[in-house]
């Protein structure tokens, strides 16, 4: 007896949302960014961690080593992304390292310092799920880069991560900022930068990725 197996379609961020033209929502790059996790958690037995996406000029990432997130009685981290004129391997770099600290913080290695220098427990780690890292003064062991071989290695997180970015809305076409700020936002800061946010954001918890501390209110 003859029996054909058919090749099953691989999963795109188009598929899933099915949207002809780029679209203002940032759904499809959160989600794309969420299936990517799934995948590298999953070979790496990482902790599962609620996805955020937004923009930012001062991080590229952050992991909550709390959880700030909870469905029922199971609660999870966040991982915050900044996805504003980034390309797919950017993202995916910032990914692979907020991931390497969500491990770090399960397994009870201490990755950063108190000042948030990335140490060499880090970088081990980061390099183990095929990062580069190199150092850099005040941060560490911070500096990340997604060579070839690590592309080759997550080509389907970044496949995901390259399809989505061409359903969304970037960030070089918008109109500039208005003169002046916005009063509503509340001035918080860390060891090494200040910036602004609605008070829900600085009560959910922000780290910077540079110092590795969270922000304060001012």
């Amino acid at each position: 007896m003859n029996t054909t197996t058919s090749k099953k379609k691989a999963t795109s961020a188009a598929d899933i949302f099915a949207k002809p033209a780029k679209s203002e929502n940032l759904s499809t790059i959160t989600k794309a960014l969420e299936e990517a996790h799934a995948i590298i958690a999953k070979e790496n037995n990482a902790p599962r961690a609620t996805i955020v996406t937004g923009r930012s000029s001062t991080v590229h990432g952050h992991f909550t080593p709390w959880t700030p997130w909870a469905s029922g009685e199971e609660t999870f981290h966040e991982i915050f992304i900044t996805i504003s004129k980034r390309t797919a391997r950017e993202l995916l770099g910032t990914l692979l390292h907020e991931t390497a600290h969500s491990i770090d913080n399960k397994e009870g290695v201490r990755g950063t310092s108190g000042d948030g220098y990335h140490n060499k427990n880090f970088k081990a780690r980061a390099e183990s799920l095929g990062l580069t890292i190199t150092q850099a003064p005040r941060i560490g062991f911070s500096v990340t880069t997604v060579s070839d071989d690590c592309a080759a290695r997550w080509a389907e997180p970044l496949r995901l991560i390259e399809e989505a970015l061409r359903l969304t809305a970037d960030n070089d076409g918008g109109t500039a900022k208005p003169k002046g700020r916005n009063k509503n936002l509340l001035k918080a800061v860390c060891k090494c930068s200040t910036i602004r946010a609605s008070a829900s954001v600085i009560a959910a918890g922000v780290t910077c990725d540079s110092c590795g501390a969270g922000f304060v209110k001012a």
